[in-house]
């Protein structure tokens, strides 16, 4: 999940000299929620959709239409954007990327090279994709939630009884958040298991006290245990 295969590029940007107005034009003419501020060639900040719109004249304003824009077109954006930019390169990957926007409230960032020259951004829609992605929700198929031990070989058990219940894996991911000690959290998603082996397989997981959700999506069934 390399950020450089999951990026918006190329990227659009903006000079740290522009005005508020060139910006507004911008964010309307564009379905964009960030862009990159450059000065000599470096990103020196980012403005945002929410920048826009905090530094933008209220609807309440007495302002006329055209003082509106004058006032817009004397404000420039290296005064409104948030300095220094966060970026990360592109050679980083894309839950790294979740991790820092999480961390820091921010819905995307510039992605650079290992010499700082912007190559994209990386937006909350570009790791949703990546996600569906690799989930591989998007292609319907079955899911397997389990509470496991987190031992050696127990993943490993489940999958080969999928694999031997005509099961193709698609994704695994695992956690070990809001869970006690010893245990982890642990959701498969497979594809081309029939209804007769996936109700099968959901009953012998069930006798094992470790399943507690279980879906087929391809016959829109779930249950959480």
């Amino acid at each position: 999940m390399l950020i450089r295969e999951w990026m918006s590029k190329p990227v659009l940007t903006i000079d740290h000299q522009a005005s508020l107005s060139d910006a507004v034009n911008i964010f309307k003419s564009r379905v964009i929620s960030m862009l990159p501020v450059m000065e000599a060639g470096e990103v020196v900040g980012v403005v945002t959709d929410g920048d826009i719109k905090k530094a933008s004249p209220s609807d309440a304003t007495t302002l006329d239409r055209f003082e509106m824009i004058s006032l817009m077109d004397n404000v420039k954006i290296k005064s409104v954007m948030s300095s220094p930019a966060i970026s990360i390169q592109s050679d980083h990957t894309v839950d790294e990327a979740a991790n820092i926007m999480l961390g820091k409230g921010i819905s995307g960032m510039p992605v650079t090279d290992r010499l700082g020259k912007l190559e994209g951004v990386i937006t909350k829609s570009d790791i949703f994709r990546c996600l569906v992605s690799f989930t591989g929700v998007a292609n319907k198929g079955q899911v397997f939630a389990f509470r496991l031990q987190d031992k050696p070989g127990v993943i490993k058990t489940i999958t080969d009884m999928i694999r031997n219940s005509g099961g193709r894996l698609c994704s695994v991911l695992t956690s070990h958040d809001d869970i006690e000690d010893g245990f982890r959290k642990v959701f498969v998603h497979v594809f081309d298991i029939i209804p007769e082996e996936f109700d099968r397989l959901r009953d012998q997981f069930l006798r094992t006290g470790d399943l507690y959700y279980f879906a087929d999506l391809s016959r829109d069934y779930r249950t959480i245990c």
